[in-house]
């Protein structure tokens, strides 16, 4: 029962200070739901429930259909278009910032990556991927979505899901080379999740391959009927239940492929009608608990403790970010442009708060940098949401008061 109540709770608090952070402080909705958990926590108000098997199970759920949704919205085809300035682009800057992350932790906070080394690298590249969704809103907020700048921009962050996945699937690996495992044992959980691996990523293809076969046929079965809900559901199901089949923490990936093949099994058209009822499903009815139980692990104590650490892993992240775009993209968007694309390439929390609550849940990292780092991702959203939106606002007036709004005094980067 009190599940129930927590839920209306939560609900309510969703709703409202989500709305309001949403509309005003152009923040993900989700931010809410973690702050109102780690308050719960803080308070130790419904520390039971949010134990029990119930909540855990709506909580996982919650991340499946998240990371769901994630794969719906990525677009292969334009992963293909893109050319390797791009891909080199976000290879460097995830990795500068990845690098200089996982420094500080494996020198100066090593109790808090187990000693070691490749944790400490993945804790540092998993946050240094992108949040495409709100580059994408800020984008769309000026017009710049369809040109250069906005291109090149989402085009990182689309990329930088496909990069995101291969880091989940490493970290899902590392726990068979843990110290406890005999090196038969661990060798034979290695294969066996590359052999899941492969299954998954091959299903995603065959489906590919035969889906302009099965979207001539769903082209058939009227709009409004029950079978295309329940086939698109039929997909993600078979794909989570053979995808964790010998091992759990594959769910995750499992996720996300079932949503890019959703993509090519059934028309574009189909898939945007029930798009909106499946964002629903998974960010506003089984998406919360999920974010509730990252709030509600972490301590605020340890936030109290380590405010350094905080401040430090921004630091790295924003300085990064903005140095190595601008050495990259100086010529081809000029040196202010370049220095704003830095500041935006610093929008997280996606898949990144994924492989971070894995590293956690796995014994692999400790709960004061655990907390720190997902202190980090919420402290950051209103400092690069700001300096972005104003970055391009100046941008554009720079070049339009004195010179009219013709199409000289745009710039190039500003073009389509």
């Amino acid at each position: 029962m009190e599940i129930f109540l927590l839920f209306t709770v939560l609900a309510l608090v969703v709703i409202t200070f989500g709305y309001f952070i949403n509309k005003y402080l152009k923040m993900p909705w989700m931010f809410t739901a973690v702050l109102f958990g780690m308050i719960l926590s803080s308070f130790g108000l419904f520390t039971d429930v949010m134990k029990s098997q119930e909540f855990l199970f709506l909580s996982k759920i919650g991340m499946f259909f998240f990371l769901f949704t994630i794969g719906l919205d990525l677009d292969l085809s334009q992963i293909r278009k893109l050319g390797g300035y791009i891909i080199a682009g976000n290879v460097l800057l995830t990795l500068t910032e990845g690098l200089l992350i996982a420094s500080l932790l494996y020198f100066v906070f090593p109790v808090f990556v187990s000693h070691s080394i490749l944790v400490a690298l993945l804790c540092g590249i998993a946050f240094g991927t992108v949040g495409e969704v709100i580059l994408l809103a800020i984008l769309k907020e000026f017009g710049l979505e369809k040109t250069r700048f906005g291109q090149l921009a989402l085009g990182i962050g689309v990329f930088d899901d496909i990069f995101e996945i291969l880091v989940l699937s490493i970290i899902i690996a590392l726990p068979a080379f843990s110290v406890s495992a005999s090196q038969g044992e661990a060798w034979n959980r290695a294969i066996g999740i590359v052999i899941s691996l492969a299954a998954i990523i091959g299903a995603t293809i065959l489906l590919s391959k035969v889906g302009k076969l099965v979207q001539k046929q769903v082209m058939k079965v009227q709009g409004n009927s029950f079978v295309l809900p329940f086939m698109i559901f039929m997909v993600f199901f078979a794909f989570l239940y053979f995808g964790t089949l010998g091992f759990e923490n594959l769910g995750v990936v499992a996720a996300i492929f079932a949503g890019i093949s959703v993509n090519h099994l059934f028309p574009e058209k189909v898939v945007e009608q029930y798009k909106k009822p499946i964002f629903f499903v998974g960010n506003m009815f089984l998406g919360p608990f999920f974010f509730l139980s990252i709030g509600g692990s972490m301590s605020f104590s340890a936030l109290l403790s380590y405010p350094l650490l905080i401040l430090a892993i921004m630091a790295i992240s924003v300085l990064a970010r903005t140095l190595v775009s601008y050495l990259l993209f100086r010529k081809l968007l000029g040196s202010r442009l370049s220095v704003v694309m830095g500041i935006g390439l610093t929008a997280k929390f996606s898949t990144s708060v994924i492989s971070e609550n894995l590293l956690f849940t796995s014994g692999m990292i400790a709960q004061p940098l655990y907390s720190a780092l997902m202190a980090a991702f919420i402290l950051l959203k209103p400092i690069i949401i700001g300096g972005f939106s104003k970055g391009l606002a100046i941008t554009k007036e720079a070049h339009t008061e004195f010179r009219g709004a013709s199409s000289e005094a745009i710039p190039a980067a500003f073009k389509d």
